[in-house]
């Protein structure tokens, strides 16, 4: 259990580390801000987090943390950065699934909304 419990704790290390470079306190804070976009076959993904100063940074969660990540002004820009990058990739179209709307909600015109956001357990 010690092991575990060890290890766990070096990933979230990494984890607030990257929370720090994005503007955080630490990654719980990050998180909360942070929406699933897209994924990544096999077992990658695609994220938007609004960082502390209103703007997107968007990242992908392949390797290890913390990530590099490109920060945009707006959501609009960053939903359209992420769109157009799972359209020159050829993803299949139930890979895309933006966090925080309604199904057949227009996810170019409004930031998402936390209050629909899926939740993660990190227990």
């Amino acid at each position: 259990m010690k092991i575990k419990k060890f290890f766990r704790g070096l990933i979230f290390k990494k984890y607030d580390e990257f929370a720090l470079e994005m503007g955080f306190q630490d990654w719980t804070a990050a998180y909360y801000n942070t929406f699933f976009i897209f994924r990544i076959p096999e077992d990658a993904q695609w994220n938007a987090t609004e960082l502390p100063n209103r703007s997107w940074a968007v990242w992908n969660d392949e390797g290890q943390p913390p990530y590099s990540f490109q920060v945009f002004t707006t959501w609009e820009e960053a939903i359209l950065f992420l769109r157009n990058l799972f359209e020159q990739e050829n993803y299949e179209d139930h890979d895309w699934e933006p966090e925080g709307f309604e199904p057949g909600e227009n996810v170019f015109i409004k930031p998402p909304d936390k209050n629909k956001k899926d939740e993660w357990n990190f227990s």
